[in-house]
């Protein structure tokens, strides 16, 4: 019964969360893409492929046991969280693409987040033992009713009666702080994970978060990307959706596959910061050149 009722938690929790998100948007989010797409699709590109693959590289070469391997792999491909609207907002970056590459991510990621965990929960098993399976299109199925749906819902409400809009920022926080009680009181009944386990998670998840901070300046800078926009992209690669992963993980799979996400949980707020203060301090000495043409921010952060 225990179960039930923290399964229930933690998706009434991201439910709530995916709403609120979607009074955030509009669908003037979603036309930008049209206006410049080639930053949100190295951006989106960045999120939920080659992050994965990036994931996948260093559970094999850190040697991680299957279930580390598989939530390193989730938390790699989970799209990036509405926290990383906000820092790109106050270091104002480009707030606008910021907006439309979580969007754009959250609603691609249905389709991708099923296939890698299924792809790392096969490909990490040791040989011989039992296979555990997540059904790809079942999980789709289930993402879509704790993403996809709350978010057309909030945005419907929005363009029903946009004062709604001014209850999102509460209601973000309150599924957060719902969503981390849960996980984390469900993490504390435990007694059975090895302190060495969670230092080998940290230390994995560390050299993830470096991983995509270097990722988030290299990859926009061989496509030419404007500084401005290839700092969002950065925040977008660090400063995760974890919540998401841990609501799919902890209905899913053994609680050891959480501990990567918890332990990666600690580290985009760091991240996001020195990328954003690093690229303020460059931007201030006069380093960047043209601004992108995202179009009118004042009235991309308005409409957020």
């Amino acid at each position: 019964m225990e179960i039930v009722w923290t399964d229930i938690a933690l998706s009434a929790g991201m439910f709530a969360l995916m709403f609120a998100m979607g009074l955030s948007l509009g669908t003037d989010d979603f036309r930008r893409i049209a206006k410049s797409p080639r930053a949100t699709l190295v951006g989106t590109t960045a999120q939920l492929i080659v992050m994965p693959v990036v994931g996948i590289g260093l559970s094999n070469l850190l040697g991680l046991s299957p279930l580390l391997s598989t939530g390193l792999v989730v938390i790699s491909a989970c799209p990036g969280g509405m926290f990383s609207n906000m820092y790109v907002h106050f270091a104002r970056a480009n707030t606008a693409l910021s907006i439309t590459l979580t969007a754009t991510a959250t609603l691609v990621t249905l389709f991708t987040l099923p296939l890698w965990v299924q792809y790392s929960l096969t490909s990490f098993a040791p040989e011989g033992a039992a296979q555990v399976d997540m059904p790809v299109l079942d999980t789709a199925l289930r993402l879509s009713t704790l993403t996809i749906l709350p978010v057309a819902i909030g945005m419907f409400a929005r363009a029903k009666r946009p004062s709604l809009l001014r209850f999102e920022r509460r209601l973000s926080i309150f599924a957060a702080l719902l969503i981390v009680s849960v996980a984390v009181s469900d993490a504390t009944s435990r007694t059975d994970i090895p302190l060495e386990t969670f230092i080998e998670a940290f230390y994995a998840a560390a050299w993830f978060a470096a991983a995509a901070i270097a990722v988030g300046i290299i990859l926009p800078a061989i496509f030419r990307i404007p500084a401005r926009d290839a700092v969002t992209i950065g925040v977008e690669l660090i400063v995760k959706n974890t919540l998401l992963g841990i609501v799919l993980v902890g209905q899913a799979m053994d609680f050891e596959a959480l501990i990567p996400i918890f332990a990666f949980a600690t580290l985009p707020t760091p991240g996001g910061l020195i990328l954003l203060v690093g690229w303020r301090v460059l931007e201030t000495r006069g380093y960047f050149g043209p601004r992108s043409d995202w179009g009118d921010e004042e009235a991309a952060v308005a409409d957020a």
